[in-house]
């Protein structure tokens, strides 16, 4: 199977963009192609729904084209899921977000799912991992301590690849998008599932197509 990865900001360098590539395809299954695209012109990342918003459309876009290139899933790089419901209007492979993917692994593993994220901005969260790392571990040690989480997952894409070792490390799930939404998008093709029309009708509607 072959799956695409969106990047809907423009702050990360090629050389990021094929770092997260050779860690999903570290993990991927046997079999799994990934690639990747990054949008053109948009926000350098994703902080506010004016972001969401402006990056949308690029994200739709890449969306249709990975489809018209033989492409059997697509992931849209975010925990925010950009565009996300616009996407699966738009065509008929599968259309995953990491955030959606998140709540629902968490939503399954424990019976306060909860999101965590450290108080860092996007684009300088891998530039300490282990400054990051221990924001992220406190802020889960707080929330049990609380009793307001027991399954969590981690609300930014730039903390791709640390859900394994916390939770290792602490013995709760936490969910990291990449891994997510990576496992969500193989279970998808390999099911052969397709989003319902019913929930998200065809685009454009029948009266408009000439």
């Amino acid at each position: 199977m072959k799956i695409r990865i969106i990047v809907p900001i423009t702050g990360l360098s090629k050389a990021a963009v094929e770092e997260r590539l050779r860690y999903l395809r570290e993990i991927a299954d046997p079999g799994t192609e990934v690639d990747a695209v990054q949008i053109a012109k948009g926000p350098p990342a994703i902080e506010s729904e004016v972001d969401a918003v402006e990056a949308s459309l690029e994200v739709l876009r890449l969306v249709r084209e990975a489809e018209e290139e033989g492409c059997d899933a697509v992931i849209i790089w975010c925990e925010g899921d950009p565009a996300l419901d616009a996407a699966r209007e738009l065509v008929d492979i599968p259309v995953i977000g990491p955030g959606e993917s998140m709540r629902l692994l968490a939503s399954m593993l424990g019976k306060k799912p909860c999101r965590v994220t450290p108080e860092i901005p996007v684009l300088e969260m891998r530039r300490d991992l282990e400054r990051t790392t221990e924001a992220i571990r406190s802020l889960v040690e707080s929330k049990l301590e609380k009793g307001e989480g027991d399954a969590f997952y981690l609300g930014c894409l730039a903390l791709w690849g640390l859900g394994k070792p916390l939770r290792e490390a602490l013995g709760v799930p936490i969910l990291d998008g990449a891994e997510a939404s990576l496992r969500m998008a193989e279970v998808a093709v390999k099911m052969r599932l397709r989003h319902s029309r019913a929930a998200y009708p065809k685009y454009p509607p029948a009266h408009r197509i000439e």
